[in-house]
């Protein structure tokens, strides 16, 4: 009788929770990615479900997938054109929660000062994944408003990466050599795109989908460099992706989305979530949901309280209250950085369990709130909120104008 390949059923068990959290997510409107972080929670839980051996530097790739994407698909322009509305929202949506929260671990629960950091940083996330998907399930995302709500989360994440790649680098053994792998990462992710371009444009008529494969090869040689020296990449990630965007011309940037997107969102990407999922110890998170309960509380409360007022500046009154809970939902960057400070060994497992749980339910709970919302019931009434032009009452309010007068710029 021929005997079962254990890796032919983990690759079934594997791509089949991927294809039911897709049923799951177009039926619930919840986040795909968040689902299939909750697939794998429960694969292993229930089924003892493990990766082989050898395959966290594959995963790794997902990950790194993701922030190549939001640097490459946000752009330098629209974000460097409307730089100080984004920013005004994003340090403040990064700020407030970072401080109260590592203050909460590190002074309040004594966790050491490296998690303390680490939770901080990541619990003060904004997704860019949710954000971009939920704008463009309601036609919003090529709206002024809707990709200035992007622009913002992006700022959110610049911090975020640039805190978390600061706070492992000064923990690192061996600071000049750290510095100087550093200083390779950025001048690889400024170059990779150029060389992915040169090579690209070689090509003769045969199909060989070199963009998406020297794409691949870059992400690798960062990957590489990262691990040399026990600092996330990500931050130079993003970077190479935003450096991309303006090689790539305005006739040719659909076609190469085309190209990477299917291999990213199609593989990468759900197995990189899935593998999010399978490393959370779950009883460990049950023995300790009160840390659990007061983590995902402060840092909700934290998150809003910080944004709402700057929002309502920026966006309008009426904008103010949905836009603050969008941008309240954490988890592309946030998991991103746990999986890379998790495989380094500068996170334990269990505070990796703890943080990936509370990103995902924030996650999954900023969404469904948005939709509460009257005018996110349906595309229309939302695409009539974001083409308002700004809240006169803001201009008139204790007799000084707008602090952001004029139209957006695309």
């Amino acid at each position: 009788m021929p005997v079962v390949n254990s890796l032919d059923l983990d690759l079934v068990l594997l791509f089949a929770a991927v294809v039911a959290t897709a049923f799951l997510a177009r039926w619930s409107a919840l986040p795909i990615t968040a689902l299939e972080i909750v697939a794998g929670i429960f694969l292993v839980a229930l089924l003892g479900f493990t990766l082989p051996a050898g395959t966290d530097s594959i995963i790794t790739l997902g990950g790194l997938f993701i922030v190549f994407l939001a640097g490459f698909e946000t752009g330098l322009g629209f974000l460097s054109r409307n730089l100080r509305r984004a920013l005004t929202v994003g340090l403040a949506g990064f700020l407030a929660p970072f401080l109260g929260i590592f203050a909460l671990l590190y002074y309040v629960i004594h966790a050491p000062l490296l998690v303390s950091l680490i939770g901080g940083t990541v619990l003060a996330d904004t997704s860019i994944s949710i954000t971009y998907t939920t704008l463009e399930q309601y036609g919003l995302g090529e709206l002024p408003y809707g990709r200035l709500v992007l622009a913002s989360a992006l700022c959110v994440n610049l911090a975020e990466d640039t805190t978390v790649t600061t706070a492992t680098v000064l923990t690192t053994p061996g600071f000049e050599f750290t510095v100087g792998v550093l200083g390779a990462l950025a001048l690889a992710a400024v170059l990779l795109p150029r060389f992915s371009k040169a090579v690209e444009g070689r090509g003769g008529t045969q199909f060989t989908n070199i963009g998406a494969r020297t794409l691949l090869l870059s992400l690798a040689v960062l990957a590489l460099l990262s691990g040399l020296v026990g600092v996330p990449g990500v931050l130079f990630v993003f970077l190479m992706g935003l450096v991309f965007s303006e090689l790539v011309s305005p006739a040719a940037w659909k076609e190469y989305l085309s190209n990477v997107r299917p291999i990213a969102f199609a593989l990468f990407i759900p197995l990189y979530f899935v593998a999010v999922g399978l490393k959370v110890d779950l009883p460990f998170v049950i023995a300790h949901w009160p840390l659990l309960l007061a983590l995902a509380v402060a840092a909700s409360a934290l998150k809003m309280a910080a944004l709402f007022p700057v929002v309502r500046a920026v966006f309008g009154q009426a904008r103010a209250g949905p836009v603050t809970v969008l941008m309240n939902a954490r988890l592309t960057s946030a998991t991103v950085i746990l999986t890379l400070v998790l495989a380094l060994g500068l996170l334990p497992a269990g505070w990796y369990s703890i943080f990936v749980t509370v990103v995902v339910a924030l996650a999954i709970g900023s969404s469904a709130a948005v939709r509460a919302f009257p005018a996110f019931r349906s595309a229309e009434s939302a695409r009539e909120l974001f083409e308002g032009t700004e809240d006169p009452a803001l201009a008139r309010r204790a007799g000084s104008p707008n602090p952001f007068p004029g139209p957006l710029e695309l």
